[in-house]
């Protein structure tokens, strides 16, 4: 709308073309006021968006229907399809995760399952979160193993390279102790406190892989179920040189499974913040100030309207 202009108003007058030309000068005042209110909506949801997508590095659901994993081809940040053996496949879980598919592994495979990201991950810390769930009716064992790897280059089985996920009963067969561990290299690892894993209850692991120097990646911590506030708290640590200084492709290894074992995990998740892992984001600051903005000229609007 064009401005109505005011040079030929005598403002004393009290004649009702000064008092309509009046009305349309402050309709065209709300106008203005409205369609600012909505642009800073707009930029701020769009603003959101944009960070929500540059934090997320890869992510998958599962959301596929049920059979084999392998050449399954969703989710997003990912150079192709899963690599997957028959250990692995897709399932409709008695009980679900985070939906109501998830990935099942019933055997034993070094590479039951692997992926390639889109492109190199290059940065100083990355975080990767899976839920993960022991089927009822399965035995959790002394090492009854399935671990989530991280790697440069080729599937490798996650040998000496930052894995993440359970290892029965800290390798013993005491059952009340714990199962879930991290580590960067090695075979054994740091155990995460309070994780002795009841059968069909699902559990979000969440760990922080970075390096403090040029180089290798060498720190990872993990929590288990964690809140927004819990990153200067990790329930586990583990240091050591992973042999890895960028990341390509993540995998899942499965080992000392027995008959009717049955490990299912869902939504696994790269991502540059710990919020976007735990799946809480936040907009960032600009973001909530544009949103503050509109929000506020529109209740303003909404008053003077009343």
């Amino acid at each position: 709308m064009r401005p109505v202009r005011l040079e030929a108003m005598d403002v004393e007058s009290p004649h009702n073309d000064d008092a309509g030309t009046l009305w349309l000068f402050a309709r065209h005042d709300q106008d203005t006021m409205m369609k600012f209110s909505k642009i800073a909506l707009t930029l701020a949801l769009a603003a959101s968006a944009s960070h929500v997508s540059a934090a997320i590095i890869a992510s998958d659901d599962f959301s596929y229907a049920t059979g084999a994993l392998n050449g399954a081809n969703g989710g997003t940040g990912w150079g192709g399809g899963w690599s997957a053996t028959g250990a692995a496949s897709v399932s409709d879980p008695a009980v679900d995760l985070d939906g109501n598919r998830a990935a099942s592994f019933t055997s034993n495979a070094g590479n039951a399952a692997h992926r390639a990201l889109s492109s190199t991950f290059t940065g100083d810390s990355v975080f990767v979160s899976f839920f993960i769930q022991v089927a009822t009716g399965s035995n959790i064992g002394n090492n009854d193993f399935l671990g989530l790897w991280l790697q440069n280059g080729a599937a490798n089985e996650g040998s000496n390279r930052p894995t993440l996920g359970l290892k029965g009963n800290e390798v013993t067969n005491d059952a009340s102790r714990n199962d879930l561990f991290v580590r960067t290299t090695g075979s054994n690892g740091s155990f995460l406190s309070s994780s002795n894993v009841i059968l069909g209850q699902t559990y979000q692991i969440v760990g922080h892989l970075y390096r403090n120097a040029a180089g290798n990646y060498t720190n990872f911590d993990a929590w288990l179920n964690p809140t927004a506030g819990d990153l200067g708290t990790p329930d586990a640590s583990f240091v050591g040189n992973s042999g890895i200084n960028q990341i390509t492709r993540v995998g899942i290894r499965t080992a000392n499974l027995d008959q009717g074992d049955n490990i299912l995990i869902d939504r696994v998740v790269l991502a540059t913040t710990f919020r976007e892992a735990i799946g809480q984001p936040i907009p960032e600051p600009g973001a909530l100030g544009l949103l503050g903005l509109g929000l506020a000229g529109m209740a303003f609007m909404r008053r003077r309207r009343a």
